[in-house]
């Protein structure tokens, strides 16, 4: 993929949604006094040149996170950058840029690859966060102790996982140290994913349900697995609705049912777009709440 020129970021910066998801961004910042943020992003997609392109050609250290699974070509680096700092807000500004730009280009027929995956505030770049981000990556198979990989860190499957994850393996990601995981989404927003504390997933006997809670790797259900295995037929769908409506959890859902059908063979994929936009009759600029 050639990485994009930084005149593409400025006219990305020059745009009123832009400005508009920046000011929110920086209004998240204040209201939950954030002084650091680290970045998750995926190296696959530009390499180490899209560190050249975020900060201007400042020697930008980075972290890499140990390789997920053998069977896929991860590579997965950390940033860290102060909100205090003119220099650490000038690159969230760029991060915020670069991620606008592949998801405005993230279109029908030409689908673009994530390199700013994952925004973390307050977590800064530690043993224990790498090797949180290493373990989220990874899933039993079905009936099997064999470990599979899974692609958290694209916010296309994170916007999946939100709706997949069951309450209790959120509190497996929150029992890693992670209360939120923020990434933007299909509608070029800022995303935020909040994970549950022990009490409001049990909220009695918490003690029993703290020795009942299984560490990582997750185990899915068949159902679940399924859903994962019809992320690429869910994201090219979302690709072709998301000019036309609102991706919101009632949308998300609808396109989740129709491709749980196709796997059951009880539709087919033409049937099921037709379904889809027979039943999500609100137009794009006449959102609903999310």
């Amino acid at each position: 993929m050639l990485i994009p020129k930084v005149e593409f970021l400025d006219d990305i910066q020059a745009t009123d949604a832009y400005q508009k998801q920046l000011k929110a961004l920086y209004l998240t910042v204040s209201d939950n006094q954030y002084q650091t943020l680290t970045v998750l992003i995926d190296l696959n997609t530009y390499g180490t040149a899209v560190f050249d392109l975020l900060d201007c050609g400042i020697d930008l250290p980075f972290k890499r996170i140990k390789r997920i699974h053998h069977s896929f070509s991860d590579d997965l680096a950390l940033i860290e950058m102060s909100l205090d700092s003119s220099k650490g807000q000038r690159l969230l500004e760029q991060l915020l840029a670069l991620a606008l730009y592949e998801n405005t280009y993230d279109i029908s027929g030409h689908p673009h690859p994530r390199s700013v995956c994952l925004w973390l505030f307050d977590q800064p770049i530690t043993k224990t966060l790498k090797h949180s981000m290493y373990l989220i990556g990874q899933a039993y198979g079905m009936g099997t102790n064999k470990r599979r990989y899974l692609r958290y860190w694209d916010p296309r499957v994170m916007a999946l996982l939100t709706h997949l994850w069951t309450d209790q393996q959120k509190l497996q990601v929150y029992k890693l140290g992670l209360s939120h995981i923020y990434y933007v989404d299909w509608n070029n927003e800022m995303n935020v994913l909040t994970f549950p504390t022990l009490n409001e997933v049990y909220p009695s006997n918490t003690e029993v349900a703290l020795e009942q809670l299984q560490p990582l790797p997750f185990r899915f259900s068949q159902q679940q697995w399924q859903l994962l295995g019809q992320a690429e037929w869910i994201n090219m769908i979302l690709r072709q609705l998301k000019e036309r409506i609102v991706i919101n959890t009632q949308s998300y859902k609808t396109v989740m049912n129709q491709a749980l059908l196709i796997v059951q063979h009880q539709t087919t994929q033409q049937q099921a777009v037709k379904n889809i936009v027979e039943s999500l009759k609100q137009p794009r600029n006449q959102g609903v709440g999310r």
